[in-house]
């Protein structure tokens, strides 16, 4: 089977998945329903996805992993939020649904890893500036640091129909990426 023929296939699984999820819960998804969705037979479907979860990761791989990876191969990282939140907000309805998904391979999980591997990456490309006193801070530390808000901020964007557009909410979080809690009050210097 050629990478073409391979990569075809996979891309049908994932529309009949993603047809399927928009029609009912997860939970009811059989491996039956994806093939026949694609009109394969279900040995197919195991020849390219251990799981229905696969599927998941494969869907983020090729509509939001590759492209960030590209933005960060060309020195793009300024683009990288804007990126992520437009290709988020496309196809919204869908990834809805895959937060709902419970469990240790949820989506939910995979947006978490996924968004601290970019952050590491990033971190890991350019060299830290940081002062002699915050030398304890590993990349790995403020990797987390960060992941947990973005994460848990994308999360929230989807589930709770937020109506800005990408630019804007990317424009948001770029802000407080670069201010601390205190840089976005007013309050007295001591």
């Amino acid at each position: 089977m050629t990478e073409v023929k391979k990569e075809l296939t996979k891309d049908l699984l994932a529309l009949s998945f993603k047809e399927l999820i928009m029609k009912m819960p997860f939970e009811k998804i059989t491996v039956k329903m994806i093939t026949d969705g694609a009109d394969v037979i279900r040995p197919t479907f195991y020849k390219h996805f251990q799981d229905k979860y696969e599927i998941i990761e494969y869907i983020l791989k090729k509509e939001i992993k590759d492209k960030i990876r590209v933005l960060i191969e060309n020195d793009m990282e300024d683009d990288l939020l804007r990126l992520l939140f437009t290709c988020l907000s496309k196809d919204k309805e869908f990834y809805k649904r895959l937060y709902l998904i419970e469990g240790p391979n949820s989506f939910d999980h995979l947006m978490f890893q996924f968004i601290y591997d970019t952050l590491l990456r990033l971190l890991n490309k350019y060299p830290l500036k940081s002062p002699a006193k915050l030398q304890i801070l590993s990349r790995e530390t403020i990797a987390r640091f960060y992941t947990f808000g973005l994460a848990d901020s994308v999360k929230y964007a989807i589930m709770h129909d937020i109506t800005y557009t990408p630019e804007e909410i990317s424009a948001a979080y770029d802000y407080l990426i670069h201010n601390s809690a205190f840089d976005l009050v007013e309050h007295p210097r001591i």
